[in-house]
């Protein structure tokens, strides 16, 4: 089986890891276990290891529910996973990893993807406007995990 990518799990202003973990801790506990594999992951590329050393370094969830994959890219401000194909160069290290389910596609990716191009536009332009009322990767992620994003959008065009 293969990988299928959903544009909203990366979509350059915020970024998702709602399938990266799971039951997460607060906000400020999960940046913190982001840092920390941050850190860790630099300390392995800069060290010369390989993304194999990075990923095997553990296969236990953080405390805090997040992958122990899941970085930060300061840059963009966004998350990802350097196992990741699109990260990776088309090579997916995520497969036969503990808590990897490159499989995964939450309800509100899937519905998008089924959409219109009109649906989707102004899915986006509802996510834009979440943004700029305060939605960050945190709260993306779990509404995105939770579906609901999805329900408040659903309940808008129903108002």
């Amino acid at each position: 089986m293969k990988y299928t990518k959903s544009n909203l799990c990366q979509l350059g202003w915020l970024s998702c890891m709602g399938c990266c973990g799971h039951k997460f801790a607060d906000k400020l506990t999960v940046a913190k276990g982001i840092e920390k594999n941050t850190l860790e992951y630099h300390k392995h590329v800069e060290g010369g290891k390989t993304l194999k050393d990075y990923m095997n370094r553990s296969h236990e969830l953080r405390d805090c529910g997040v992958c122990r994959n899941v970085v930060y890219d300061i840059k963009n401000d966004s998350l990802y996973c350097p196992l990741h194909p699109e990260i990776n160069k088309g090579d997916d290290l995520r497969i036969d990893h503990k808590y990897c389910d490159i499989m995964h596609v939450c309800k509100t990716a899937y519905f998008f993807d089924l959409w219109e191009a009109p649906m989707k536009k102004e899915f986006i332009r509802f996510l834009r406007k979440k943004k700029k009322e305060g939605l960050d990767w945190y709260n993306y992620s779990k509404g995105m995990a939770d579906d609901s994003l999805l329900a408040e959008f659903e309940g808008l065009k129903w108002d």
